[in-house]
């Protein structure tokens, strides 16, 4: 039975409270993925992400806000960026700022960068949490460093058992992949990481240059190093044919034939990429759980946000 899973209430929120207060840590829903959530002016508190984790110092953490001013406290704005949060916050867009001189945000969280990645998300749980504490949240994802993404609170279990105090159950995320994090520092834009904000969307609310970063190199966000979101089973990408021993993770209507007597899931019968998306993190889970040495992924359109899905297979089969 777990004992730290804990629905929704006020209750729960006041313990949230004590928690980040207490420089300790907790897991929180997100439209995203579920995070690991510290505070973010504590070097102890972040010290803590970084070790449960197991992640490298090098990838900074994405800070989460309530509102617009808990941003200006520590990050020097433009009015770009304020464009940005006008039609894309509260929502999926991480924004890239320099940070102002003297402030109090942990160099633990921004990995000793002059920049800082913060995101204000639209998920009334996460949003409330961050009100009642008053301050920035870190939280990167809810998982041990390069495994795959939790969307639910059982995920966040299975990497982490009782060694996190609390999991807030928000259910299961609507998005389903990571926030798409976009550079402003230069008044245009450089999208860092592919997310549910398309760079179509993104085009169709604001003039001016965007650009794509294609590297790993000069790590500013989360999201860009090399292997990422990874299954503990092979995967091979971009396949219509199962291989001898796999199972099988099909889109729209590319799925193995009747002859296939493995297990078989379907990102989404309609071909909807959306879709996709919200289910993509949860069915590697599920299919990383069976009795087959691989999985095979069918390929996915190269679009919207598959874009993003595409991106984080890559990471993965890597």
């Amino acid at each position: 039975m777990t004992t730290n899973i804990k629905k929704y209430s006020g209750k729960v929120i006041q313990q949230a409270f004590e928690i980040l207060s207490n420089g300790e840590i907790l897991a929180i829903p997100s439209e995203t993925v579920y995070g690991l959530g510290a505070d973010a002016t504590s070097d102890s508190a972040i010290s803590r992400i970084y070790k449960i984790k197991k992640r490298p110092h090098i990838n900074p953490l994405i800070l989460h806000v309530s509102n617009i001013n808990m941003v200006e406290q520590f990050a020097e704005t433009n009015t770009l960026f304020y464009s940005l949060s006008k039609y894309f916050w509260p929502g999926p867009l991480t924004v890239i700022l320099n940070q102002k001189k003297n402030n109090e945000i942990s160099k633990l969280a921004t990995s000793n960068l002059s920049s800082v990645a913060v995101r204000l998300p639209d998920n009334k749980i996460f949003q409330n949490i961050i009100e009642k504490f008053n301050n920035p949240i870190a939280a990167p994802s809810a998982n041990i460093s390069g495994n795959i993404s939790p969307t639910n609170p059982y995920h966040v279990y299975e990497d982490f058992g009782e060694e996190i105090k609390l999991i807030v159950d928000g259910g299961q995320s609507e998005k389903g992949v990571e926030s798409t994090v976009v550079d402003v520092r230069s008044n245009d834009i450089m999208i860092l990481r592919d997310g549910p904000i398309t760079q179509k969307m993104l085009e169709n609310k604001v003039d001016c240059k965007i650009k794509k970063k294609g590297s790993n190199k000069n790590i500013l966000s989360p999201g860009q190093m090399f292997k990422h979101y990874s299954p503990s089973k092979k995967l091979i990408i971009n396949s219509i044919k199962p291989t001898k021993n796999c199972s099988f993770l099909g889109f729209n209507n590319i799925m193995p034939d009747e002859k296939f007597d493995g297990i078989a899931l379907n990102l989404s019968i309609g071909g909807d990429l959306n879709e996709a998306a919200s289910n993509l993190f949860k069915m590697l889970r599920f299919l990383d759980k069976t009795d087959t040495q691989e999985i095979v992924v069918a390929p996915i359109p190269n679009k919207d946000v598959g874009l993003a899905i595409n991106d984080k297979l890559k990471r993965a089969s890597s």
